[in-house]
């Protein structure tokens, strides 16, 4: 596991002393000393023309100094915290702060506005539809339409890996989101930002321009973003944590089998990882979510592993469904940053995976999938009761990727991928009632 940072800055606007806040604060023009006012004997005579200049002089002097003085340049906003469990368990670590939503740009209007344009363009729209109509005459008709190349490959379940998709399916991004009529009622989508408190998930330090990076902070962001997109379309959208803190805040019991972090040996986290999942898939549970997506971002001890892969359960009465839209994550987060220039060769593409070929880390006698989209574990976990897939987009030890992870390219690639395979995947799949 990558190296801890030491810590991420409060602000990067450094804090005023309190000198100079109070300064600031305070602002006020100190009051014309005595000797700006006209000598007592200059009464009952007339001013010498030196007099009057010397007046006028002061009088402009205290106009300048009467004027408020000016404010520093407020910084940035930074992200916002909602909610009673803003305070971290941690002193040392900053609360982050929910930041306005990054939405996509709307398109530059582009209407014509001459009528000889307007005009021309009608009897081209005119002649355009008569050859519409007579063109499988005049020119002959086209050859069908290869299937196989506007469908999505699905991963075969028996085989250990999944091959690598195409991107040629992927859906066009919408640069305007508009409500998405999709069926009697608006699709429900449970997100799952991974980590979060003192689970700071896959962590790296500063490099060169590369600030200290936490898996925590970065899917908990991202999440808001794609909560945000998502209620833009008419989506019932549920995040299972709103804030960098755990979910099970209070180190309780929620899975019932009466042990909790306490009863953790050191260097073993199990039962306080068991309680905080359950506690995650319990709000999805409540929320009667369609869809579950865990949001992670991948790491290694070396630097060497990059890109992007999903993963899914087999075996659940929904497989099918969560396997379709593992799918549609893939092949929407390798559309999308390929448009910013991120391709990777075909031999490191890590594909769509079922959680069977995956180190879980935990007891593997026990827990043969991932806890968040398994199965019932008797006496240790509720399961969750609707499709899912866990989404890892790119790793935060790869130099590269992590680059990738902090830029605004990177970041709207991600976000846009989410979307885009959310909305796709209820197409395919509406929301049963």
């Amino acid at each position: 596991m990558a190296n801890r940072p030491p810590g991420i800055a409060a602000s990067g606007f450094g804090p005023f002393g309190e000198d100079a806040e109070e300064n600031h604060a305070l602002g006020r023009a100190e009051p014309p000393g005595e000797s700006d006012r006209p000598n007592a004997s200059a009464a009952g005579r007339r001013l010498t023309e030196d007099e009057r200049r010397a007046l006028q002089e002061r009088a402009r002097a205290r106009s300048s100094n009467s004027l408020p003085p000016r404010m520093p340049t407020a910084p940035p906003s930074m992200p916002e915290r909602r909610g009673a469990a803003a305070e971290l368990d941690s002193g040392d670590r900053p609360a982050i702060r929910k930041p306005p939503p990054r939405m996509p740009r709307s398109h530059e209007e582009t209407t014509v506005r001459s009528r000889g344009m307007v005009a021309l363009g009608t009897l081209l729209i005119v002649a355009l539809t008569v050859l519409a109509f007579a063109g499988g005459r005049l020119f002959g008709s086209p050859p069908p339409p290869d299937d196989a190349s506007s469908q999505i490959a699905i991963a075969d379940a028996s085989a250990p890996v999944a091959p690598p998709l195409a991107a040629g399916s992927a859906v066009e991004p919408d640069d305007d989101p508009a409500p998405v009529a999709l069926a009697e009622r608006p699709p429900v989508v449970c997100l799952d930002p991974g980590h979060g408190g003192p689970d700071r998930g896959f962590t790296r330090g500063p490099l060169g321009n590369l600030a200290g990076m936490e898996e925590a902070n970065v899917v908990l962001q991202l999440a808001w973003d794609v909560q945000a997109r998502l209620q833009a379309r008419g989506f019932d959208v549920i995040v299972t944590r709103e804030t960098d803190a755990a979910v099970n805040a209070t180190g309780a019991d929620i899975n019932g089998d009466r042990k909790t972090a306490r009863d953790d040996k050191p260097g073993n986290d199990r039962f306080a990882t068991l309680d905080e999942l359950q506690a995650r898939i319990n709000i999805c549970n409540t929320a009667k979510a369609d869809l579950l997506v865990s949001m992670h971002i991948n790491g290694y001890t070396t630097q060497k592993p990059r890109g992007f892969e999903t993963w899914y359960t087999d075996g659940r009465p929904f497989s099918d469904l969560s396997r379709s839209f593992a799918n549609l994550a893939y092949v929407h987060l390798k559309d999308q940053f390929s448009r910013i220039g991120y391709v990777l060769p075909a031999e490191e593409e890590r594909g769509v995976n079922p959680d069977t070929v995956a180190d879980v880390q935990m007891d593997h006698a026990v827990f043969k999938h991932f806890v968040i989209t398994g199965p019932e574990v008797p006496g240790s976990v509720k399961p969750s009761e609707m499709p899912g897939a866990i989404v890892e987009t790119l790793f935060i030890s790869n130099d590269g990727d992590a680059q990738t992870l902090v830029s605004a390219e990177g970041i709207n690639a991600i976000v846009t991928a989410y979307e885009n395979s959310i909305v796709e995947y209820f197409q395919r799949h509406p929301p049963q009632r």
